[in-house]
């Protein structure tokens, strides 16, 4: 009818009614189809839906799926004492162990199917690489635009072949997992592997890269690489299975994992079948960081705090950039006028004399100087200098103490029940009384009562060392002079100056400060070092003649500074939890976490680590123990496995990088939702 009515009358109005008609039968007939689907399914589906889920399988188009269509499976590895990988994964009560072979038949045979298929086919599986060799899919992504795959592969030691050195100790262990964990990305960069195939929109072909977490100057336990005792290896990385739309790339995918990632592997891994000259460099990586921390456990026995070898190239690249300046540019550090300042420690392998400068424990050094000499770039060395570097960082001979912590000012930061009472009296808080500063809570510290709090915070967690940098501090917190004593003799802050001795005497906290205007400290340091063109020079016995004679600063010794230990109340997190970078994290919804102040942060899997921690301490009451006290059993945790912050962070994962008890605390301080109390008056 429609058909005639165009042909007998073609005006304007004709085609239009013509036009009504049609949509409508259109929309009849999408109504009907739909309703015979709901009818065969015995339900309500949309026939488009069913026709998404027929092809990708699960959830349709769209949608949150609200069951694991994988059950949970035991994957867990044994590792012999003979270096031999122990029984296969048990996948429900039996072996799951297929060849290489199969795995790439299999995943050929998922061309053009829906990407769920990918999940059902890897997770939770395991299958043989080859001899010695196993892969297993941890946790298999359910869309291509989803975060990558993870996979872990375990090779045992007849296949790796590592030196006998790598093994010795778990120091050495742990130096060999980073040097491996650098040839690993290094070599899957120079392939090409990493790289990510992104082409013609939302069906075009994407993923394809494998990649593991990118390491820093700094040699740290992580998760990505695991040396095991008897010289297995555990290695755990990403692999985003590609697609084109949402269908899979089986192809493409069999020559990923058995091919590529096979190759990688062989490259990386297979030790004995490589040139020695590779084994040299792991040994060179592995002396390098054991000659570290043989400097550091020197400190100790030594009496000294800090210690900063001569030739040492401080300097950085750039503010975002924290490889050596070039050698061209960068002056390196001379120690030959540091007079009493300079000491001696001894060299690992051959007892060789290495000198350079000393700052001893308990005491009170100042780094001074003029702007752009170098004094905040000494600092920073030191800052660091808990961690051990990687060869060739330019900071191997910049040891410190390991619970070295810094100390700078943070406007409106978060502050709960701390006893800040040793700097600020309760007369600044209305309402007076004496348990005001004692048990301190702001939402909006100052920079005075932040910097306060963080060197109480500090001193619970464990902290020996404080570093300042007077251009990161508050100047009411650090110091005041005769004339503003006299002209305010009723100020409520008990300044850092008045009590640098006491903590330095009474309670063993070093202080390392840099300054360049604040004069007053220089009556109270032991050692003052003064850097010119970033030379460091000794000139704590010019201070006498140099200090002025009209004004003598007479410091009130004030009571010894106490810290009352505090505990805290679970609190879980409501919502998600993810370090979003280095410096933040979210911890639960509306939750974010800023850790722009804690600069000894010098990783994001430390962060990330820091997140699943937080999660972990407020998962059970800790009834009867001090916040100090947790973190030592958090700290014996760690010891054992820094997989014990798996569990917190979905499942088994290989991007955590461990970070210091001091850094946890620091996060956890911070924490708005946190609930802290005292635990004693």
């Amino acid at each position: 009818e429609h058909e005639n009515e165009i042909d007998d009358d073609d005006d304007e109005e004709s085609r239009n009614r013509w036009m009504r008609h049609t949509l409508f039968l259109i929309s009849l007939a999408t109504t009907l189809v739909s309703l015979s689907s709901s009818m065969k399914g015995g339900g309500r589906r949309s026939g488009r839906g069913e026709y998404y889920k027929n092809k990708y399988g699960g959830r349709g188009r769209g949608g949150r799926q609200t069951s694991n269509p994988t059950p949970v499976q035991d994957t867990t590895i044994l590792y012999n004492t003979d270096g031999t990988l122990g029984r296969p994964p048990y996948v429900n009560g039996r072996v799951a162990l297929a060849k290489k072979e199969e795995l790439f038949r299999t995943l050929q045979g998922l061309e053009g199917k829906g990407y769920n298929n990918y999940r059902a086919t890897l997770e939770n599986s395991a299958w043989e690489l080859e001899e010695g060799v196993w892969i297993i899919g941890d946790r298999i992504q359910g869309d291509a635009y989803a975060p990558a795959s993870r996979f872990r592969v375990a090779l045992g030691a007849q296949r790796t072949g590592l030196p006998v050195m790598a093994l010795a100790s778990r120091e050495a262990r742990v130096a060999a997992a980073d040097w491996l964990c650098r040839r690993f990305v290094q070599t899957a960069r120079r392939a090409g592997d990493d790289l990510r195939t992104e082409t013609g929109g939302w069906g075009g072909q994407k993923g394809g890269e494998i990649t593991m977490t990118w390491p820093s100057q700094f040699v740290l336990e992580r998760n990505a690489v695991i040396v095991q005792e008897y010289g297995q290896i555990e290695v755990r990385f990403t692999i985003a299975l590609p697609a084109s739309g949402r269908s899979i790339e089986g192809h493409w995918a069999a020559n990923i994992i058995c091919k590529r990632l096979a190759t990688l592997l062989a490259d990386v891994f297979f030790l004995k079948s490589q040139d020695p000259g590779v084994s040299k460099m792991l040994q060179a990586h592995v002396d390098a960081v054991l000659d570290q921390q043989f400097l550091r456990a020197q400190l100790a026995q030594r009496g000294l705090i800090a210690f900063v070898a001569q030739g040492c190239i401080l300097p950085r690249c750039a503010g975002n950039d924290d490889r050596p300046m070039s050698t061209n540019n960068a002056v390196a550090f001379d120690t030959q006028q540091l007079g009493s300042l300079r000491v001696s420690l001894n060299e690992r392998r051959d007892g060789n004399q290495i000198w350079g400068l000393g700052l001893e424990r308990r005491k009170v050094s100042l780094i001074c100087g003029g702007g752009f000499h170098g004094k905040s770039t000494l600092l920073a060395a030191l800052r660091v200098g808990c961690y051990d570097k990687i060869p060739g960082d330019g900071r191997e001979g910049c040891v410190t103490d390991t619970t070295v912590s810094t100390i700078r000012s943070e406007d409106g930061r978060f502050v709960q029940a701390v006893d800040v009472s040793a700097f600020i009296s309760s007369s600044s808080f209305p309402g007076g009384g004496t348990s005001s500063t004692k048990n301190f809570t702001t939402l909006d510290a100052s920079g005075s009562t932040s910097q306060a709090a963080a060197v109480a915070e500090a001193i619970e967690a464990g902290a020996q060392c404080l570093l300042f940098d007077e251009d990161l501090s508050a100047i009411n917190f650090m110091t005041k002079d005769a004339r503003m004593r006299a002209l305010v003799p009723t100020d409520p802050i008990t300044p850092y100056l008045d009590r640098v001795r006491n903590l330095a005497e009474v309670h063993g906290i070093s202080s390392i400060l840099v300054v360049g205007g604040i004069g007053e400290y220089l009556r109270l340091a032991d050692a003052v070092v003064l850097m010119e063109n970033w030379i460091p020079r000794d000139v704590t016995a010019q201070v006498t003649s140099i200090l002025p004679k009209d004004i003598e600063l007479t410091i009130q010794s004030p009571p010894a500074a106490y810290f009352t230990p505090r505990t805290i109340q679970p609190t879980p997190p409501v919502g998600k939890v993810v370090a979003r970078t280095r410096t933040s994290l979210q911890f639960g919804d509306n939750n974010e976490l800023s850790l722009l102040a804690v600069d000894q942060l010098v990783e994001i899997g430390q962060t990330r680590a820091i997140a699943a921690a937080l999660i972990a301490l407020n998962s059970e009451p800790h009834p009867q123990q001090t916040f100090s006290q947790i973190l030592d059993i958090l700290d014996a945790a760690l010891d054992n496995s820094l997989d014990f912050l798996s569990r917190a962070h979905g499942g088994i994962t290989g991007d955590l990088v461990r970070p210091r008890r001091l850094e946890i605390a620091a996060a956890f301080n911070r924490l708005r939702t946190a609930r802290f109390y005292q635990a004693s008056s």
